[in-house]
């Protein structure tokens, strides 16, 4: 695996069986030259590594993603001596630059990422997809159906781990209900929204927010001021970034399986890992009305227009006051993600690498 490097430093250069390679340079957002720095210097360097590695000891197949698209390319050496490439899209490239310059996806930037996303799903042998959505996106482009395939992102946990009594304790969260955030803390959360429902909770809601997850420090400084003046300041709790096994833990002690997003066009193809997650916990989701989230779940959640605090605030306090009627709703949510869990994912990833002629896959 060929990788960026962390912000903490380099990783270790065996993870669970996979050799990491980590070129010398770091990721942040940022304004367009940033973005246009970052992902033409990875390019250059992750070519250049993939070249000395693949002379070492040659590959079978090479499986590449993005963001952005055409780090494709990187493969280009590899594929003249007919070397099958995969093209694995985490996002919608065109709409992810609509969303984050806030602009439409007709507009000149995301008309050439779109351009772009062609030239580089057409290099590819075979393209994936994160999910449906993107897929029907990509598509819709004009791409064979038959050359993509939606492989969900699906997390792996092992038994036991975290005890999450102890965590309670040691993050020293109050007694009574807790709401749990775990996950990126950025403006594409729309957590600004789900701290003004948070005010409106009725006084015996008994709740606590607990925001877990990393995030810019001004950002985060900016909720923790909108949360002391809507004075909620003693009922919302951030606790930074969580080990993987902690915030599983933390996620089990959650009355409901809470996901906020504003929506954007991105948003509109999105699926949150932490659906499932929450889902295979028997948590009561509450997700935003957007378009590719309710085709999937249907009535397996309760939704909430994204942005409107008192929408949200209204599916909250229904779920927490009445949980027999979203009872149905959880059970139904973990019937559906159960054809995302990672043992079905990975049947579904093997298939393609074995129809490219990867003989030692899995």
């Amino acid at each position: 695996m060929i990788a960026l490097r962390p912000r903490s430093g380099p990783s270790p250069s065996h993870l669970g069986g996979v050799h990491l390679h980590e070129v010398p340079l770091g990721s942040r957002r940022g304004g367009r030259l940033r973005y246009a720095y970052q992902y033409g210097l990875f390019l250059v360097l992750s070519t250049v590594l993939l070249v000395r590695l693949h002379l070492r000891r040659r590959f079978e197949l090479v499986h590449v993603h993005s963001l952005p698209d055409f780090q494709v390319l990187c493969a280009l050496p590899l594929k003249v001596s007919r070397v099958p490439v995969i093209l694995d899209l985490h996002e919608a490239m065109p709409e992810i630059i609509a969303a984050r310059f806030r602009t439409s996806t007709q507009a000149l930037l995301p008309r050439i990422a779109a351009f772009l996303e062609g030239c580089s799903v057409r290099f590819a042998d075979h393209v994936i997809a994160a999910n449906d959505g993107i897929r029907s996106a990509v598509v819709g482009r004009g791409l064979p159906a038959a050359r993509i395939t939606a492989v969900y992102n699906a997390s792996d946990f092992p038994p036991g781990g975290v005890d999450p009594v102890g965590l309670r304790q040691r993050l020293g969260l109050p007694d009574g209900r807790l709401l749990v955030h775990a996950g990126g803390i950025n403006p594409e959360r729309d957590l600004e929204t789900l701290l003004r429902a948070m005010a409106q909770l009725p006084a015996d809601a008994d709740a606590c927010l607990v925001i877990a997850g990393d995030g810019e420090s001004a950002y985060t400084g900016a909720l923790k001021t909108l949360a002391a003046t809507l004075g909620i300041g003693d009922r919302v709790r951030f606790v930074g970034r969580l080990p993987i096994e902690e915030a599983r833990a933390l996620m089990t002690l959650s009355e409901i399986g809470l996901i906020t997003l504003e929506a954007n066009p991105l948003t509109e193809l999105a699926w949150p890992s932490r659906i499932p997650e929450f889902a295979a916990l028997g948590k009561p989701l509450i997700v935003p009305r957007l378009s590719f989230l309710q085709s999937v779940l249907e009535n397996g959640a309760q939704y909430y227009a994204p942005g409107d605090a008192g929408s949200l605030a209204r599916e909250i306090g229904g779920a927490l006051t009445e949980p027999e009627k979203t009872a149905r709703a959880a059970e139904k949510a973990g019937e559906i993600c159960r054809r995302f869990e990672w043992r079905q994912m990975r049947r579904v990833l093997l298939g393609v690498y074995h129809a490219l002629g990867a003989s030692n896959a899995g």
